[in-house]
């Protein structure tokens, strides 16, 4: 059982770890150090892996330098820790008498979901002169309950994996605009942009090229962040929902279908199980664009990954789905560019397709393709793809994302801009 002591360990144990780590720096640790003197809770959320944790640790190692007395770190992912909420008052209790703080105490909590009513006493806390940031691996327990009781008094962030930007940065160092046009660096994107496509973006596989470590967060995330925390009792159903859908990114989807496959219960179970991989962060899903919400809810759905190099540990077809892959790169970007509830796909009434449409407020911004092999009819079907949005919705910003062509061109009057995929998402 946990107690005063064993805290106290904990404490130091990890301000000494901590102040000796490696840190690879990441551009979200301003988004930590732009509200640290606000009132307001931090919290991040992300999936399992994504660096939330090390963007702590970065934070502490410069909080470190100036009070170090004032700074508690803990894990609760620590098995020394159970998950009741009494726990919270014995750490705090305990870092005051221990510490004796100079200043305004600092508490990173990691994984503070395995705390049972923990947001409730963040609640009770908040009043006190203290900052908190808290981390959580599942999408649900950090936005319903955690806004229930903090409307107003906390800040979420969303920590996805590497962008292909961060991603270069670390492989190559910084990159100058001027020399992306230099052929010899070329190269050496596309090969990277082929390591990044086919290992994603998650820290740890980047930084220490321990890809085989893939399938055990694969696991740990359906295991921990769903099966567990939601209690399954058909997880065979899970796995083969999870399955279908990384397997087959970039397509096209439906409650009905997938229950079909899987033959649930019910459709509100499958409805349920997509839930929880979207709130595990292992799954997206873009609708379509209509201004209708029962139109839009009674068309198909597309699915896309967090990370690829998750969906590629269970699917082994990579050559064979770089188109699929390519898409879903483009989506990733936009959804941190944009939000997912401004992108859309779109398609007329003899189902020719827009791959994405993003939104900002009223006006739609832009309309995207993506084709990884640009040839004369596949050129000609996303042209003409374009064309029809563009006339039907009335956005001039016209884009085709491909591995090679770039330039722009006047298709039936219309200026379409190409950039190959490297290139554009090193656009920030």
């Amino acid at each position: 059982m946990i107690n005063k002591f064993i805290i106290q360990e904990i404490i130091d144990t990890w301000l000494s770890e901590i102040s000796k780590k490696q840190i690879i720096p990441r551009d979200e640790v301003g988004l930590l150090r732009k509200y640290l003197p606000y009132k307001h809770i931090v919290a991040l959320s992300g999936i399992r892996r994504s660096g939330k944790t090390y963007l702590f640790f970065e934070l502490i190692q410069e909080l470190i330098k100036q009070q170090p007395q004032n700074i508690c770190y803990i894990n609760f992912e620590d098995e020394r820790f159970s998950d009741g909420v009494e726990q919270l008052d014995l750490i705090y209790k305990t870092f005051l008498e221990y510490k004796n703080p100079t200043g305004k105490p600092l508490f990173f909590f990691d994984e503070i979901q395995n705390i049972k009513k923990w947001e409730k006493w963040l609640a009770r806390m908040y009043e006190k002169d203290i900052k908190f940031f808290v981390s959580g691996s599942n999408a649900s327990l950090l936005s319903s309950e955690f806004s229930k009781s903090l409307t107003g008094r906390h800040k979420l962030i969303t920590i996805f994996p590497l962008s292909f930007y961060q991603f270069v940065s670390f492989k190559k160092g910084k990159l100058l605009k001027e020399s992306l046009n230099i052929i010899e660096n070329q190269v050496k994107l596309k090969r990277l942009l082929q390591e990044y496509t086919t290992n994603g973006g998650l820290p740890e596989i980047v930084f220490e090229s321990k890809k085989d470590l893939l399938m055990e967060y694969y696991k740990d995330i359906l295991a921990r962040d769903i099966i567990l925390r939601e209690n399954i009792k058909f997880k065979q159903s899970l796995k083969e929902i999870a399955l279908i859908l990384l397997t087959n990114i970039s397509r096209y989807h439906s409650l009905y279908s997938l229950n079909k496959v899987i033959n649930a219960r019910s459709v509100n179970t499958v409805k349920n199980y997509l839930s929880y991989l979207e709130n595990a962060y292992l799954v997206f899903r873009i609708p379509y664009f209509t201004y209708s919400l029962k139109e839009q809810l009674s068309n198909p759905f597309k699915i896309y990954a967090q990370d690829t190099g998750l969906r590629n540990t269970i699917s082994y077809n990579f050559s064979q789905d770089l188109g699929w892959l390519y898409e879903n790169i483009v989506a990733i970007k936009l959804l941190k560019d944009y939000g997912q509830e401004n992108i859309f796909y779109w398609k007329n009434d003899l189902s020719i397709e827009v791959d994405f449409l993003i939104r900002k407020g009223a006006d739609i911004k832009w309309l995207i393709q993506v084709c990884y092999q640009l040839n004369e009819k596949t050129k000609k079907r996303e042209l003409e793809a374009l064309i029809m949005g563009r006339d039907r919705l009335k956005c001039n910003n016209l884009l085709v994302v491909t591995s090679e062509q770039e330039g722009e061109e006047f298709y039936k009057k219309k200026r379409v801009q190409f950039i190959p995929l490297w290139k554009w998402l090193l656009e920030k």
